[in-house]
This record gives C-alpha cells, structure tokens and sequence, in this order.
C-alpha cells in the first residue's frame, strides 16, 4: 500500500532515469524524525551497522515470464549482506513524482545464503495479474528497494533504476537489402505495426499514429500509419548505397523500436539486340528500313522490352543518333533510315546508361553498301572523211546525287552495226580527264579508227567501287554516224616507163556503195605523186573531174620518174578513197 516517505538516510549510487528526483528522506532506527534530501548516487548504497551491511544492487532486472496460463513481467533485485536477507519490498514510484504508486513483496530465493548475494523475484507482472490492485497503468516507474536482514540491519527506499512497464511494437517485415533494377526503378517499402500490452497475447494495430522513415538521403520523412496500422512509402529512384530504416518513436507508454536498416543496391539487367536491314546493298535514293527485336534478363530468361529507345548511328564511335525507334509490347522495333551517298556501317545501340542505369547496353553494327547511279552525259560522235571516229562526253552523277565519280577507269567506246548491238569495243579512254564536268563528273574525248562506215557508238561505263561505295554502270544511248563508202576502180597509169619528154595517162573510176557500188559523176579527183628528192611527200599534179559514169582521165607530159596514185577526200557523206599505187619511170 502507498505509504508516507520518512525514512532512514542512505547513500547510494543511482545512474538510471529518474534517480536524481526521487526526493527520499529518512530516519537513523529509533532516532528523531528528521527529512533530509535525498543525495545524489554515486555509486553502490551500503548501510553500516556494527554487525553487518546490506548492499542493493542499483540496477533492477526485467524479464518476461508467465505463469498459471497467464504472462507478464518479473522484476530481479540483487542484495548483498553478511548476514541473511528475511525480507525485501519492491515500490514503484511515478516517474515525474515520488509518488508510491505500487509496493510488490518479493520473494526470497528458493535456497537462500545465509550470507551473501541473493536475489528476490516479484509476483507475475501484467495489467491482468497484478498484486493488490486492478491494474497497473503504463509507464515509465522507478524503482526503491526496502530489504531486512537477520541482524536488524534494514534499507528503505534503495534506488533500483527504473521499469518500463509499456506496451511493445512489433514491426513487420524487416526490411532487408532492397535491389533497384529496370522494373523497380521507385521501389516501395510497407509493413505493418502492431503493439502488445504487458501480460497480453493478442497484439492491436498501431493505427492512425506517426512514425519516422529515417533515410541517408533524405533525412527524416514522417509517416501515418493506417486504421490496421500499415505503413508504406515509395521512393522516387534512390540512390544504390542509400540506406533507410522505419522507427516507432517512443512515448511514456509505448517503448520505441526500429527495423533493421535496409539499403538500395542496383542491378543492370542483361540486354539482347538483334537487327536487320530490308537490303544491305542499295542505289542511292532506295529506302530502307531496319528492324530488330530487344529483349532483357530479369531473372532465369529472356523478356521483350518494350518502351524503349532504340538509337541508330551512321557511323561507329558517332555521339548523334541519325535515327530512332521505340520497341512496342513485344520488343519489336523499325526504324526507315536516311538515305545515304556512301557506304556506311549502321551502329544500333539500346540500353546501357543513355537509357537507363539498370539495363546494360547492348549493340549491333550492320554494314550497307551503297551505290551510286552514273549517267553519261553530252555524248556526241563524229566521223571524218578519213574514217576517223571522234568522241567526247561527260561521266557524272546524277543531278541532285551527293558525291563525285572517282574516276573514268574502265570507260569504254563501242560500237555496233545495228542500234540494240551486239556492241564491239572500239576502245578505252585513259583513267582520268583533267576536266570536271556534270555533278561531280569527269568530260572525256578521243579519237579512233572506225571499224564501219555505217555505226552505232555508245560510251559504256562497267561501274566500280570505290572506298566501299559503288558506282553503278552508265552507257550512253547509241548515236548513229555514217558516211558512204568511196573506191577508185579501173585505176590504170600508162606507160610506165616513157621516154623523156612522153605523156603519161592517169585514169580510173570513182564510185560509192549504197545497196550496190554505183558511179559517183562530178566529183574531183587529185591525181598525186611522190618523188624521192624532188616530192618525197605527195604532192597532187592535176585535178581531174568525173563524167557521168564516174570515170576520169588525163594525159599530160610525164615530169619525173615517181609513184602515181589518185586520190578523193569525200565530203559530207562521202568517205575519202586512194586509188592504188602505180611507178612510171622516166627513161
């Protein structure tokens, strides 16, 4: 029972909650009543008598137990004394007063010494088994110990720490290291609290009450519990390393509690990139697309990845993508790239830490040629009265392709008798022109001995590749040249030998073949020599014409011993003709 507090004097060591406050005063046995303050602990209180000593142990013990189906709490004290303990009182004093609020008779242990450390346990402890009253409100009590010994040595009101008699929380789960991973970016972290009375069995929801998230990063972020005492909170994208525990701050009737502290680690899950192209050789100007799946590892296998950037590079080691496309629910990804004036490696990339910190990269390189159209350009033929087939022209590329021709190597003239072919080669032109021309073009001409009179001729270009880009193959269309054929016939000199002085007859016949040879009238004919030492070129003599039948004649005084012949040099549509070679000698 609560009782007044006028007691012995002790001295004592008290280093817990609420010792300085207790305000104990007392009275030597027999001696005048007289209330000092309490002193302030220092360390282990011992009573002196002539005969013996008691000494408490400042430190109360608290363990859980239970007893007759019922549990609850059991305080230990500790005493040491020369001679054997017979009694010891327990009395719970308010916290904020020193107010006696429960005195609990201890019980000796069962084989005690007669000398000694003994200790003394208390009745089963709970709000529903307590000694001497109802209930027990909750809190936080301090504790004073009375104790008697077989010699009539006695304490009153030895400090013995405090009991926390509160309810306990229970926090569930306990979080353990946390993975941050490309499906759990904002990870959530919930739970439930319950609380449990003293002596109780069945635990209660601690709802509608604050809690603490405490965290490395962010600090303190205070939570609400629900009505069934649930918590839960979503971090937005944590830090790998950030740790994190959730607290129950304590109060005067709930203990405190904490789980154990939870970190955020990462993981990069392992990605997979196929790809393709529609075509992988392509004339400029074609489209073509790409397409691919994209797929990562969570776990034991392979899932689509969907949602993501898929960035496509024209060259390896470029930092701008030219292109990109997003994966659909499947993964699957196409993308139309842009056109190209030259060979290029494509660099697919996706995943890796531009797209996230949780996928690890992966990439394709997917090579594509490209070929250049080339167009002959300006091609003009001519055919002269000696048979001589002139060209000029220009390779180029197309108006509005990027880029240049290399080169003319590999260009050739041909010809044919017919405008579809079969074409023959004619000849080849040098690799290279000094002159640009077109777009990005090389001009070309030359000269050859015709094979016909009658032709066709085209430029043929066979194509190339140049620095891994092509160049496509070109001709010409045909260009018909054409001129008649021309023969002297019937060409005769006489006599070939004349005496100084004599005449000398040059005469033959000119004529052209159209379908058959016909004789070719009005038409001038060189009559021409050559002389050693005198014309050792030719030289024309005289200028005869043709009759009506093509024939011509001339007689005249032979100057000199030479080689006669005769000669037509054609004209627009007629080829040129030498007549054969005759030796008249001037004796």
């Amino acid at each position: 029972m609560p009782r007044s507090r006028t007691l012995v004097v002790l001295t004592a060591a008290f280093a817990l909650i609420g010792a300085a406050s207790l305000g104990v005063s007392g009275i030597a046995p027999g001696a005048a009543a007289s209330p000092v303050a309490l002193p302030t602990p220092t360390g282990g209180q011992t009573w002196t008598t002539a005969t013996d000593t008691i000494t408490i142990d400042p430190v109360v013990q608290v363990t859980a137990a239970s007893a007759n189906g019922q549990t609850g709490e059991i305080l230990s004290v500790t005493a040491d004394s020369t001679t054997a303990l017979t009694s010891m009182t327990v009395h719970l004093l308010g916290a904020t007063s020193d107010a006696d609020v429960l005195d609990l008779p201890m019980i000796q242990p069962a084989n005690p010494p007669g000398s000694g450390p003994s200790t003394w346990t208390s009745p089963l402890i709970s709000q529903a088994n307590l000694p001497g009253q109802a209930s027990l409100p909750l809190g936080i009590y301090n504790v004073a110990v009375d104790a008697a010994d077989e010699g009539g040595s006695s304490v009153s009101y030895q400090p013995a720490g405090t009991f926390a008699f509160q309810d306990t929380p229970s926090i569930t789960p306990n979080p353990a290291d946390v993975m941050i991973t490309h499906d759990n970016p904002t990870p959530t972290i919930s739970g439930t609290i319950t609380t449990l009375a003293p002596g109780a069995t069945t635990a209660q929801p601690y709802g509608g009450q604050e809690i603490m998230l405490e965290d490395s990063v962010l600090g303190d972020v205070p939570l609400t519990t629900t009505a069934g005492g649930g918590y839960s909170y979503t971090f937005s994208h944590p830090e790998p390393g950030e740790i994190f525990s959730i607290v129950v701050p304590p109060t005067s009737t709930l203990a405190g509690g904490a789980t154990v502290s939870g970190q955020f680690d990462s993981q990069a899950d392992p990605v997979a990139l196929s790809a393709s192209l529609s075509a992988s050789s392509v004339t400029y100007g074609g489209t073509v697309t790409l397409g691919g799946t994209l797929s990562y590892q969570p776990s034991a296998s392979f899932l689509p990845l969907s949602g993501q950037t898929v960035r496509i590079y024209d060259r390896p080691g470029a930092s701008t993508p030219v292109a990109t496309a997003v994966t659909n629910a499947v993964g699957h990804f196409t993308a139309t790239l842009p056109k190209e004036a030259a060979s290029v490696q494509w660099v697919v990339q996706a995943g890796g830490p531009a797209a996230s910190k949780y996928l690890g990269p992966a990439s394709v390189t997917l090579p594509m040629k490209v070929n250049l159209p080339t167009v002959v350009s300006g091609f003009g033929v001519a055919l002269s009265v000696f048979g001589q087939v002139s060209i000029r022209g220009c390779l180029t590329l197309p108006t509005g392709v990027p880029g240049h021709v290399p080169s003319l190597s590999g260009l050739a003239i041909q010809y044919s008798a017919g405008p579809n072919g079969p074409w023959r080669s004619l000849g080849s032109l040098p690799g290279q022109s000094g002159a640009r021309c077109g777009n990005g073009g090389w001009s070309f001409s030359g000269t050859f001995g015709a094979k016909l009179n009658y032709a066709y001729y085209r430029a043929w270009y066979p194509g190339t590749t140049a620095a891994g880009t092509g160049y496509l193959a070109a001709a010409s269309g045909g260009v018909l040249v054409w001129k008649y054929e021309d023969r002297i016939t019937a060409f005769s000199v006489s006599p070939q030998t004349v005496h100084k002085g004599g005449t000398l007859t040059v005469k033959g016949q000119l004529q052209y073949y159209s379908g058959k040879w016909q004789d070719y009238a009005n038409q001038l004919v060189y009559i021409i020599l050559r002389a050693p030492g005198r014309c050792s070129d030719w030289c024309y003599f005289t200028i005869p014409r043709t009759d009506s039948n093509g024939r011509f004649s001339v007689t005249f005084v032979d100057p000199l011993s030479a080689t006669w012949s005769a000669e037509y040099l054609g004209n627009s549509r007629h080829l040129a003709t030498l007549a054969p070679l005759i030796y008249a000698k001037v004796s």
